[in-house]
């Protein structure tokens, strides 16, 4: 499975998305949908590695374990261990010890259903707790999916059964309970698994037509204003439809003049360590400078931060693992 940078355009485009969501940009008051494309593309990528594993031979379960916490924890550590050192001085009413061991720990998503008066500082680790969960659960439930007559069938109806659960939740519950939680998100990345096993390509006017909304979808006032409920309703099955057309394309090409583009697709791999980074900062700049400083100057830190960790410390880890640890079956190249 060849490198693919269209996809990492559409990291991209998402990680743009949540930023200018966070800064409180006016016109992006929806950003939050740029959440709902990664869970999706997750599930694509993900779903496509452990396809190809067990089509030669099997998934190989602790390596794919070993190689996603060498991939993803050493960033996110360091980001605890700054949020540690720096919380008494910029956020001294922080839980910080609780707040740090459930970044850590990959329960924010749970902590921040569970209790209203968390500290949010460094809470956008929730939805990596989502994806966490489903990176334990997914090596495991996968082949016996794939042994099915029709897995796509089954996961088209786990999509629409993660979808129910989450409208039940947010009509019987308050908002954080059908928006954070693991159990109420996992409607986007089967349908990333979809597309990874059917293959579908959209036409262009498909792709045009859930393009806008999905800008549409991002544009709209959202949380934590007036429509809560449609917020974790009908929103995030738009940008889970949207997204899964999306991802689809990208996925066949790789070559695309926009999403392929070397500036997007560096961007994109520069999103985990942007998402990471950017939000404390915006926390702390947001509401005393002007609109213009506050996005130009959490751009630049995060994207800063996450070259940083890149390029002097997941490089460098990834080429070791390479060296001492050869790809397995169905390696992608990310």
């Amino acid at each position: 499975m060849p490198y693919n940078p269209a996809l990492d355009g559409v990291r991209a485009l998402s990680i743009l998305a949540v930023v200018l969501f966070h800064c409180n940009l006016p016109g992006m008051k929806g950003g939050f949908v740029g959440l709902d494309v990664f869970l999706v593309l997750s599930g694509y990528l993900i779903t496509s590695l452990l396809a190809a594993q067990q089509r030669q031979g099997g998934i190989e379960v602790a390596r794919f374990y070993a190689r996603r916490a060498l991939r993803l924890y050493p960033t996110l550590l360091l980001v605890v261990a700054a949020y540690l050192v720096l919380a008494p001085w910029l956020w001294p009413r922080d839980e910080r010890w609780l707040s740090a061991g459930l970044a850590a720990f990959y329960l924010y998503d749970y902590g921040l259903a569970a209790f209203r008066d968390l500290s949010y500082t460094i809470g956008h680790t929730w939805s990596l707790g989502v994806e966490e969960k489903f990176y334990l659960l997914w090596p495991l439930v996968l082949p016996l999916l794939l042994r099915t007559r029709r897995p796509v069938a089954w996961l088209v109806a786990g999509f629409v059964v993660a979808t129910a659960w989450r409208y039940r939740v947010a009509f019987t519950d308050e908002w954080p309970q059908a928006y954070f939680r693991f159990d109420t998100r996992l409607s986007g990345i089967l349908l990333g698994a979809v597309a990874a096993l059917s293959r579908w390509t959209p036409s262009r006017p498909v792709l045009a037509i859930a393009c806008v909304a999905l800008a549409v979808d991002a544009s709209l006032p959202s949380l934590p204003f007036v429509d809560q409920v449609s917020a974790v309703t009908l929103r995030i099955t738009l940008a889970d439809l949207c997204a899964f057309v999306l991802v689809s394309y990208a996925a066949t090409h790789a070559g695309s003049a926009f999403l392929a583009a070397r500036p997007m697709a560096y961007m994109g791999r520069l999103s985990y360590g942007i998402y990471l980074w950017h939000f404390p900062f915006a926390l702390l700049v947001r509401d005393s400078q002007p609109l213009w400083i506050t996005v130009s100057a959490t751009l630049l830190f995060s994207g800063a931060m996450a070259a940083l960790c890149l390029h002097g410390i997941d490089l460098p880890i990834r080429r070791w693992r390479e060296r001492a640890w050869p790809p397995g079956r169905g390696a992608v190249a990310r």
